[in-house]
Order: structure tokens, then sequence, then C-alpha cells
């Protein structure tokens, strides 16, 4: 399935649910499926980007805001050559659902420009991110639509679109984006928050499944920010991570892969391959790995019905936003393993977000140990309110969490008013 399709998956499973919810039973005549289902604006625009050679790039830029009905739009933005419209719109609605899984008073939202970031300068870099902050700028405020990073984007192209904003106003503005630099606002733990999160929540599933974590293997599909942040934590709670892969390829090693010494790695090299001592891999190979838990990391559909049968983990932790298509889920499902779904599994990276908007509104700044502490809390109340629901409905993890985020924007959606 192509990402393309991102869209039409994310649909496709969420009226499967509503249709089990009685949805337009419950709210007669407010067509509330369909309400939830499209977005409240889609921006496309073209981007000309002036190169260092002086040649002009066209680029493709978007951001989609779906549903503001339990607060401001939230989401990422995203510079790859595989971004489209379906895609962000897809990455969009998700992102609503998760802030309504962590229960945080955010909507859902995402942007992108189509475009082979790593191949620009830094000059050319932070052209295209000015550039596309101007032309989405009275879309973007702290009450409005608040950006945050994504693939290929850090705490430096935040730094650039608050500093934009900030030209064209003539103001400070903190809260108009998050995971930006802690010397300009930002909060403390942002930077591995998606991580830890992921790794909290496979704490609270492995109490589930009875899974000895002291004990445990691992295997991880991505060495982002999401992915190495992950591998990390997992190996503080003493989790032997087997193998890790990237675009470029994957390694392994059965007594377990150093962390900090491949992320030292990886930071030189800009690869996990050929890191020393550990075995080389072919990348889809991992998907194979006889691990207990399996991260998928990178993008979506990563996990599709052609390799969902090789998969021998008891648990697929989602830190990739739809990693896993329909028919890879039924698959694993009917296989015994678990998948701690990415509305739940990756939502850590949303929350510090959540905490990082509140110290900019309040300008008093938390320390590690609390963003820590508040992360895990809310991370593991999502969990545990998604296994009880599970365990109430007889489903499977992914379609209570659906279940929960949907009963939570419905009821503000009713309680607004749907016109």
């Amino acid at each position: 399935m192509s990402t393309t399709d991102a869209f039409a998956l994310a649909r496709q499973r969420f009226f499967g649910y509503t249709e089990k919810m009685g949805l337009d039973q419950r709210f007669p005549g407010q067509s509330m499926p369909e309400h939830l289902t499209e977005p409240d604006r889609s921006v496309e625009v073209r981007i000309s980007l002036k190169r260092d050679d002086g040649s002009i790039q066209v680029c493709r830029g978007y951001r989609v805001q779906f549903n503001d009905d339990r607060g401001p739009y939230k989401g990422g933005i995203r510079f790859h050559p595989l971004v489209d419209l379906a895609e962000v719109k897809a990455l969009a609605f998700w992102m609503y659902m998760k802030t309504a899984v962590v229960d945080i008073p955010f909507g859902g939202a995402k942007g992108g420009v189509a475009v082979d970031y790593q191949a620009l300068s830094l000059a050319e870099k932070e052209r295209l991110t000015k550039r596309y902050t101007m032309i989405m700028v009275d879309e973007l405020g702290s009450e409005r639509d608040i950006p945050a990073p994504d693939v290929n984007t850090s705490s430096r192209e935040m730094a650039w679109i608050m500093d934009t904003w900030r030209m064209i106003h003539g103001r400070y503005q903190r809260g108009i984006v998050t995971g930006k630099p802690v010397e300009m606002g930002g909060s403390l733990g942002r930077d591995t928050a998606t991580g830890r999160g992921v790794v909290f929540a496979i704490e609270e599933a492995a109490e589930q499944i009875k899974l000895d974590l002291g004990t445990a293997t691992a295997a991880v599909q991505g060495f982002g920010n999401v992915g190495s942040a992950s591998a990390r934590f997992l190996a503080e709670t003493g989790v032997r991570v087997v193998a890790v892969s990237d675009a470029h390829g994957a390694v392994r090693d059965p007594a377990g892969l150093d962390i900090a010494a491949l992320q030292r790695h990886v930071k030189e090299a800009g690869t996990v391959v050929g890191f020393p001592g550990a075995e080389p891999l072919a990348r889809d190979e991992l998907f194979a790995e006889d691990v207990d838990i399996l991260v998928p990391a990178a993008l979506e559909h990563a996990i599709t019905e052609q390799n969902a049968d090789q998969v021998r983990a008891r648990m697929v932790a989602e830190g990739a936003n739809g990693p896993t298509t329909i028919d890879a889920a039924t698959i694993l499902r009917s296989k015994g393993s678990i998948v701690v779904p990415d509305i739940l599994c990756n939502a850590g990276g949303v929350t510090v977000s959540y905490f990082e908007w509140v110290q900019n509104r309040q300008e008093f700044y938390w320390s590690a140990e609390k963003v820590d502490e508040e992360l895990r809390r809310t991370m593991v109340k999502a969990s545990r309110d998604v296994f009880a629901e599970a365990a109430r409905q007889d489903c499977c993890l992914r379609e209570a969490a659906y279940r929960i985020a949907i009963d939570r924007v419905a009821a503000a959606a009713a309680g607004r008013g749907v016109q």
C-alpha cells in the first residue's frame, strides 16, 4: 500500500470502529462520523526555493488542520520527498486521535514539504523553512495551530519558524511552536519524549502479557529521533536490543548492541551500517528477528501483508505513525502478537509538547524530573485506560484506543454543536 492510501486507511479503520459504536444512533442527525473524518482545512501551496547557485526549485507545501473540537490544532512539520496531501491528512487525523487518547486539550494538524531536505545546504534549509512559515503564517498561532518537529525537522527548524513569526508580527509568542531549543523557551525532555513514551507504553503492555523486560529482547526499525531514543530507554530498562535498522541497512548483535556507542557511530557515519562488532543485516530482515519486542519507528506502512507473517515478536510497539496496515494487523493478531497502537504508543512527543505549551503560557519552566514524572503519569493512565477498554469490549488495543478517542471528541463536538 502506497503512502497515497494513508488517509483512506485511516478512514477505513475509523468507520469500521464507529459502525460498531453506533455513533449515528447516539448522535442522530448530526453526521458525526463524517464530521470527525473530514479535515477542517487543507492548504496546499507552491514554495519557490532559491538555491545557493541562484536557481529556483519549486516544491509543494502542505498544512492540514484536522478537528479543533477539543483545542488548538497541533502537529509536526516534515520535509521528505514522499510527502503528499493524502499522507499529511492521515497524519493530522491520527494526531487528533492521539491527543484525545492521552486526554490533552489539542486537536490535530500536520504539515510538510515534498523535498529532498538532506540534499539542501544549511542556508537553503533555513530559506525553505522560513519561506514555508511566511506562506502559512496566518494559519499558525499558539491559540490556533502549533507546529512541532517531525521527519527531518528538529529544534533548529522550530527556532526558525518562531523567529519568522516574530519578525512578521513584531512580538514574541513562545507557544507558536513546540520542540524548540530550551534556551528559547523549549521544554527539557522534549527531544526524547516520543521514545520515552514508547517505552512507558511498552512497560505497561509487558505487565499485561507477563513479559519480563529484564530478560526480553528487542529490534528497532528506524534509528532516527524516535527509534534511537526508544532503543536507548529500552536498554536502560534491561531489554537487550539485538538489531536496529535505518534507511541504509541494519546491524545485529545477539548479545545486545551498545546503544550509546551506536548513537556515536551514527552521528559520525550517518548510518548504523558499519557499526564495529555488529553483524550486517539486510534492512527488511529485521522484521523476522526472533525477539520479544519489535518497534517500527520509521515511516508509514512498514509492516504489510507481505511481511507480517515473518514477524516473530510477541509485542509490536508502534513508534511510527501508521506503520501497520489493516491486513498486516489482522495477521499479527492471528499469530498472537499484541500491537500497541501508534495513537497510544508514540503519544509521548505531543504530550511533552503540551507540557512545553503550558510552560510557555505560564513563563514558568519545569525540571527534567518533573517532565519525566508527568509524562509517565500521562502515558500510564492512557495505557491502562486502553487496556481496560480492550478487556470490556473484547477487542484489540487499537480499536480500544480509537473508541476512547472517538468518545471524547464526539462528546466535545456535540457539546459545541456541529454547525
